[in-house]
């Protein structure tokens, strides 16, 4: 479907709006548990987390997307290396708390809103937008050392934060309990996981754009 479509542009408006609804809740909810901490030390806490940046991403992207298709960021949001990276991102972000993290927290209320919206709903949203909304994307190889940057970059903040705060983002992620080598260990199965997932993403729009005859 064409991104100027009437309905397209609906899907990647709606994508943007609940990615937006579930990072706003999960601020506030997060600055409700700011107890014996402050605002400040709970917000970069907050930016602390690999779902919120790679959530982030989807409604920048849809956004600019649905508002300014002709616009230049309108224009960059659609090119097929972002879409692709940006896809591979949020569905790391899914993969990784439904397989590893879902069964050791059980969140309610506000949290279980923001936490359904951020893994579940938004990954699978902009999944089937992906899918539906097809311009010839048009995935190389070559797309796939760039994408990595984004997690490499997204390891040193997570460190950098995890000993500003002495606090880190997830349990694999923890230097202070699980000491440098099985923390570097764990970085080298998550790069892994995120090579493995880009390349079978460059293999599906290959598949896709060879049914289609482009």
């Amino acid at each position: 479907m064409n991104v100027e479509s009437p309905q397209a542009r609906i899907w990647l408006f709606g994508t943007a709006a609940l990615a937006l609804v579930g990072l706003a809740v999960q601020f506030v909810w997060m600055q409700g548990q700011a107890v014996h901490v402050d605002a400040w030390w709970m917000t970069l806490r907050f930016l602390s987390y690999f779902t919120i940046l790679s959530n982030a991403l989807v409604a920048l992207t849809c956004a600019a997307a649905a508002l300014g298709p002709h616009s230049v960021a309108g224009r960059l949001a659609l090119r097929p290396a972002l879409r692709g990276a940006v896809l591979l991102y949020i569905l790391i972000t899914a993969l990784i708390y439904h397989l590893v993290l879902a069964g050791h927290w059980h969140p309610h209320g506000a949290a279980l809103l923001a936490d359904t919206l951020l893994h579940t709903v938004v990954p699978a949203l902009y999944a089937l937008g992906w899918l539906w909304i097809a311009p010839a994307r048009g995935l190389h190889w070559r797309h796939l050392p760039g994408w990595l940057l984004v997690p490499a970059l997204y390891f040193l903040w997570a460190m950098l934060l995890g000993g500003v705060l002495h606090a880190y983002p997830y349990p694999f992620l923890n230097l202070a309990r699980l000491g440098l080598e099985s923390l570097l260990r764990n970085a080298a199965v998550l790069l892994g996981v995120f090579v493995l997932l880009g390349a079978l993403l460059v293999l599906l729009d290959r598949g896709l754009m060879r049914l289609r005859g482009t």
